[in-house]
């Protein structure tokens, strides 16, 4: 771990660097609210909860089990990672190949545009939206890959980036035909239980312990969906440390973290196997972020000086851009020996040409 120093607040960043955390001072600590830790070879360095799991709950820690929304797609990729190692898939396979019933229309869209959010399939969140599904309604796989019957592709796959929720379902469901398994009784076997990560399990394998979620820090929110893929996903911060510290050193990382593609245009996929890969005031970063109504989720790696920033929130009333932020400053903080603010900071390289990993 980098030279640190702790302060009484619990916050552990570079000698001299005074980080700015005033807002999180005026955070009612009976509400709901957010964990954040600084994560180093799996160990958690220092960390910080502010807020409960519900108004007048009990303080939320490092084994809260919450729902991760996004962070769920890099597990997906994962499973997509080790049926390659097992050459049971390929990159090159169609979702036609495993799911011939979207073969019409979709079908010709290979694994790797799924991956790399290449695809050219229509925007999910439109779609999403016209059929009502939400976090706390039910809704299965299933019925969320029904909203793509008859549905055309808007663009050339391989040709255009956009973030597709639906590709990553649609993934979930190559891995459930290809394995026979569901998508959380396959990583369950092959990662999460061979890491020790006890509070992490996808939701197609039935209810589990959630903290709450706070629409607007109010409205409460239960998971009620069982849908997997793009997100359906329940963790903590002590065991995405867990994961943190193994992917990188792994026989996933060749695929996984590799250099992003570059596309016709010139413009770079940074988001690909779950995993936006960017740079950080000239460091090389590995970072996904979820939000859903009352959850968000960051994870930040910073690949060269192994560190990591890892923050939950129970409630979204932060704002994503804000919650965003709050990551940014930590890091900033606790690196600041190590960053060249010359350099443009994560938000302003979306495009440039994936940097390569070390």
């Amino acid at each position: 771990m980098l030279s640190t120093r702790s302060t009484p607040s619990g916050w552990s960043y570079a000698p001299g660097v005074e980080p700015g955390w005033a807002a999180l001072e005026l955070l009612d600590a009976t509400q709901p609210g957010l964990v954040v830790a600084i994560v180093s070879g799996g160990d958690v360095v220092s960390w910080r909860s502010c807020g409960s799991t519900s108004p007048d709950g009990d303080r939320l820690g490092l084994d809260s089990p919450l729902y991760v929304a996004s962070l769920a797609k890099q597990f997906t990729a994962a499973c997509v990672a080790l049926l390659m190692l097992d050459g049971l898939l390929g990159l090159d396979d169609s979702i036609g190949q495993w799911l011939p019933e979207f073969d019409d229309g979709l079908g010709r869209v290979q694994i790797e545009h799924l991956l790399s959010h290449t695809s050219g399939l229509p925007s999910s969140n439109e779609l999403d939206a016209k059929a009502g599904f939400e976090v706390d309604h039910p809704t299965t796989t299933a019925e969320r890959l029904s909203v793509l019957d008859g549905s055309d592709l808007e663009h050339e796959p391989g040709t255009v980036h956009r973030y597709s929720n639906h590709g990553y379902v649609l993934l979930a469901e190559i891995v459930g035909r290809c394995t026979g398994q569901r998508l959380g009784a396959f990583v369950a076997e092959r990662l999460f239980e061979p890491l020790g990560m006890t509070r992490t399990a996808f939701l197609d394998l039935g209810p589990r312990e959630i903290v709450p979620g706070w629409s607007h820090g109010t409205r409460r929110v239960d998971v009620r969906f069982s849908c997997v893929g793009d997100g359906g996903l329940v963790s903590s911060v002590g065991d995405l440390a867990l994961w943190d510290a193994w992917l990188s050193t792994s026989a996933l990382a060749t695929l996984m973290l590799r250099e992003r593609p570059a596309l016709p245009d010139g413009a770079c996929a940074h988001n690909a196997w779950g995993i936006s890969i960017r740079t950080h005031h000239g460091q090389r970063i590995e970072s996904h972020g979820g939000a859903i109504d009352g959850y968000l989720a960051k994870h930040v790696r910073f690949a060269e000086l192994g560190t990591s920033f890892i923050a939950l929130a129970n409630s979204d009333h932060y704002g994503v851009t804000e919650f965003d932020e709050l990551v940014h400053h930590l890091a900033d903080a606790t690196l600041a020996d190590h960053l060249d603010l010359r350099q443009p900071p994560w938000t302003a390289t979306l495009a440039q040409t994936s940097p390569t990993r070390p």
